[in-house]
Order: structure tokens, then C-alpha cells, then sequence
């Protein structure tokens, strides 16, 4: 007599077996996330070159398909020819934006910053007199002050003391510095490499898919590397230019205002504003402890500055920019941004969004895809 499994105890058992494997799965990302963490963080440096390189790929790849589908579209040349060039100016344009910010921002940077070393005393003697005489006026003790200058100038003595401790390791910053020039390099040759032949790699990828995968799961695999495509250049392209224009427009109303360290100030403001929502409050508060330290009513002014900036990014020039590309809600941002940062830090808050944006639509796609198996209406959820 042969024994015969019914196709629903087979179902069964298979819907058993992978929940106990996705559930040992998650039990040992979460038991051994640190193992794991920085087992990926040495595959990452040593894979850093072609990372770099196909993020400079993506990057750049608009730029070269303008200059070779617009600009030269009515030219006879041959499309290897405008391809080419369209390479070509793609790494001018990368160099050209390189230069012109370390000869313009980088001098001003150190400018502010050795500035800010070389007064920081004289600014803490003025804010404790200050706050002397406020706290004096409302008829508070100063007792805490004294305390807290006094830990705030032993802080600084003992922060120069491990400057000095740490001068013999410039040598090795200084490696560093070069072996990540070098990596950069690499990585623009590869980003050369990628972009000349973009269409022969995708083709390659696309032969391997088919041959490891169903049809119809690499046509899916296709939508979605699009997907993805689509809302990473959108999102990281437009936040460019968004934080680009805040941090001009921070420069010039720091100047209109005669506000100090306005290049310094506006650069901390400009590159946090890279992070969705919370970017600006974030790049606020250096802002707002450095004029502290020179002036109270400076920092005042600039926090009321900073808050109406953030407005006017939030609600006028972020949605004009960006508008509505990514289709996530407020509340699945403000997650993607907690959970990426509370994992990867600075770089988790930023990649986060787009990220969870794919996800989300792709989880979107396929409930609703299950609904309409099953023949009920969305709109009954609701």
C-alpha cells in the first residue's frame, strides 16, 4: 500500500518550513547584527572603488545622455563617437564641480574654522559675562556658572592635550587621505568603463537573469530595478539641487543679516539638508551653539532664520523640486529615516527614504495584487 500526502498537507508543510527558516533567519540577523554589521562593513572597503565607481556611473549617466541625445542628436558623427563624448563630458562636469569647491569653499571653511579656534576664548569670556549679568538681573545664583566655565575651559585643555597626543598619527590620516584619492581615481575609471559600455553590462545582466530565473520573475526583476532607478535618481539628484539652493540662500540671508562664520554656518546647514526632515534642525544646532558662543542674540536671530528656511524648503521649494515622485507617506519617512540612521547612521537616514520608497511600493503592488485575486475591493478596507 503506498502512502500519499494530500497537496494541502504538502502546502502546509511547505508554508512551515520556509516560516521556521525566515524566523531562524531574522533570530540570527538580530542575535549576531553586529557580526554581521562588520563582516559587510569589510566587504564594503574592500569592494569601495566599484561602489563609487557605479554611484558616479549613476550619477553621471543623465549628463551623458543629454549631451548625447539632445545635444548631439542631429549630428552625423557615429554613436560611438557621441557616446564618447558624452563620456567625456560627463567626468569634465564631475572635475569642474570638484574644483570649484575646494577653490572656493574649502579656503573659506578653514578660514572660519581657524577663526573660531584662534577667538574661541574670547567668545566663552563674553557669554559667561553676559549670562552673569542676566542671571544677576533675575536674581539667580551664579555659582553654576563659575562651574560650568570652569569644566567647559578644563574641557578645552584637555581636548589640546589630546591634539598634541594625536599629532604623531597624522602620517596615517595622511595615508588615508591618499588611499582614498586613489580609490576615487579608480573609482572614475570604472565609472568610465560603465558608461561607455552601459548597454553591453545591462545586456549581460539581463542574459544571467534568464538563465538562473523564470521569465516572468526577471520581467518583474526588470520593472523593479527601474523602480529603483527611477526614484534614486529623482530623489538623490533633486535633494542635490534642493540642498544646493538652501545653503545659498542660508549664505545670503547670514550675510544680509551680518551674521558670522556665514560659509562655515551655511555649508553645515546646506550638507544636512541632504536628510529628509529632520536635515535641517540637525544642521541647525552647530549653527546655533557657534553664535551662542559669539553672541546670544546671533543665535536667536539664526534660529528664527533656520525655522523659517525649513518652512519655506518643506512646504515651497522641497515639493516644487522633488514633488510627490517618491509616493511615500509622512509617517513611513519619518520610519525609514528612525530605522536607516538608527542602523547605518548618516548615510541609513539619507538612503533610507528611497529605499523604503521601493519597498513600499513594491508591498503596495503585491497586496493589491492578492485583493484582486481574491475579489475583494480596496476601497472595503478603508
Amino acid at each position: 500500500m503506498k502512502f500519499k500526502i494530500k497537496e494541502q498537507t504538502k502546502e502546509n508543510i511547505l508554508a512551515l518550513t520556509c516560516s521556521g527558516i525566515l524566523l531562524l533567519g531574522f533570530y540570527f540577523l538580530v542575535t549576531q547584527f553586529p557580526l554581521l554589521k562588520q563582516f559587510l562593513g569589510n566587504v564594503i572597503g574592500i569592494l569601495l572603488p566599484f561602489i563609487l565607481g557605479f554611484s558616479l556611473a549613476f550619477l553621471l549617466a543623465p549628463v551623458t545622455t543629454r549631451v548625447e541625445k539632445k545635444w548631439l542628436a542631429k549630428s552625423k558623427m557615429k554613436a560611438s563617437t557621441k557616446r564618447k563624448i558624452g563620456v567625456a563630458a560627463a567626468i569634465i562636469f564631475l572635475f569642474l564641480i570638484l574644483i570649484s569647491f575646494m577653490a572656493v569653499l574649502i579656503p573659506q571653511l578653514l578660514e572660519s574654522i581657524m577663526t573660531l579656534s584662534t577667538q574661541l576664548s574670547d567668545y566663552l569670556g563674553k557669554a559667561n559675562t553676559l549670562l552673569n549679568e542676566i542671571t544677576e538681573g533675575l536674581g539667580f545664583k551664579t555659582g553654576w556658572l563659575e562651574i560650568l566655565f570652569s569644566s567647559s575651559e578644563a574641557l578645552l585643555e584637555s581636548m589640546l592635550g589630546m591634539a598634541k597626543d594625536y599629532v604623531p598619527k597624522i602620517l596615517s590620516y595622511s595615508w588615508l587621505f591618499v588611499r582614498q584619492t586613489f580609490n576615487f581615481f579608480i573609482a572614475v575609471i570604472i565609472a568610465v568603463y560603465i558608461l561607455l559600455e552601459k548597454e553591453r553590462f545591462t545586456g549581460q545582466f539581463k542574459k544571467l537573469a534568464y538563465a538562473v530565473l523564470p521569465k516572468a520573475k526577471v520581467e518583474s526583476l526588470i520593472q523593479l530595478s527601474r523602480l529603483t532607478s527611477r526614484m534614486f535618481n529623482s530623489f538623490i539628484i533633486g535633494k542635490l539641487i534642493d540642498s544646493l539652493i538652501i545653503g545659498v540662500i542660508c549664505f545670503v540671508g547670514m550675510l544680509i543679516m551680518r551674521l558670522p562664520f556665514a560659509v562655515l554656518i551655511s555649508f553645515i546647514v546646506g550638507l544636512t539638508n541632504m536628510i529628509p526632515v529632520f536635515g535641517p534642525f540637525i544642521g541647525a544646532v552647530p549653527g546655533i551653539f557657534i553664535l551662542f558662543i559669539v553672541d546670544p542674540i546671533y543665535s536667536l536671530i539664526f534660529a528664527v532664520f533656520v525655522l523659517l528656511l525649513q518652512q519655506f524648503d518643506g512646504n515651497i521649494l522641497g515639493p516644487m523640486i522633488l514633488g510627490d515622485q517618491l509616493g511615500l507617506p509622512s509617517l513611513w519617512v519619518m520610519f525609514s529615516i528612525i530605522v536607516g540612521g538608527g542602523m547605518f547612521g548618516i548615510l541609513g537616514m539619507f538612503l533610507g527614504v528611497p529605499i523604503f520608497a521601493v519597498l513600499y511600493v513594491v508591498v503596495r503592488g503585491f497586496v493589491s495584487g492578492r485583493l484582486k485575486e481574491k475579489n475583494i475591493q480596496s476601497e472595503d478596507m478603508l
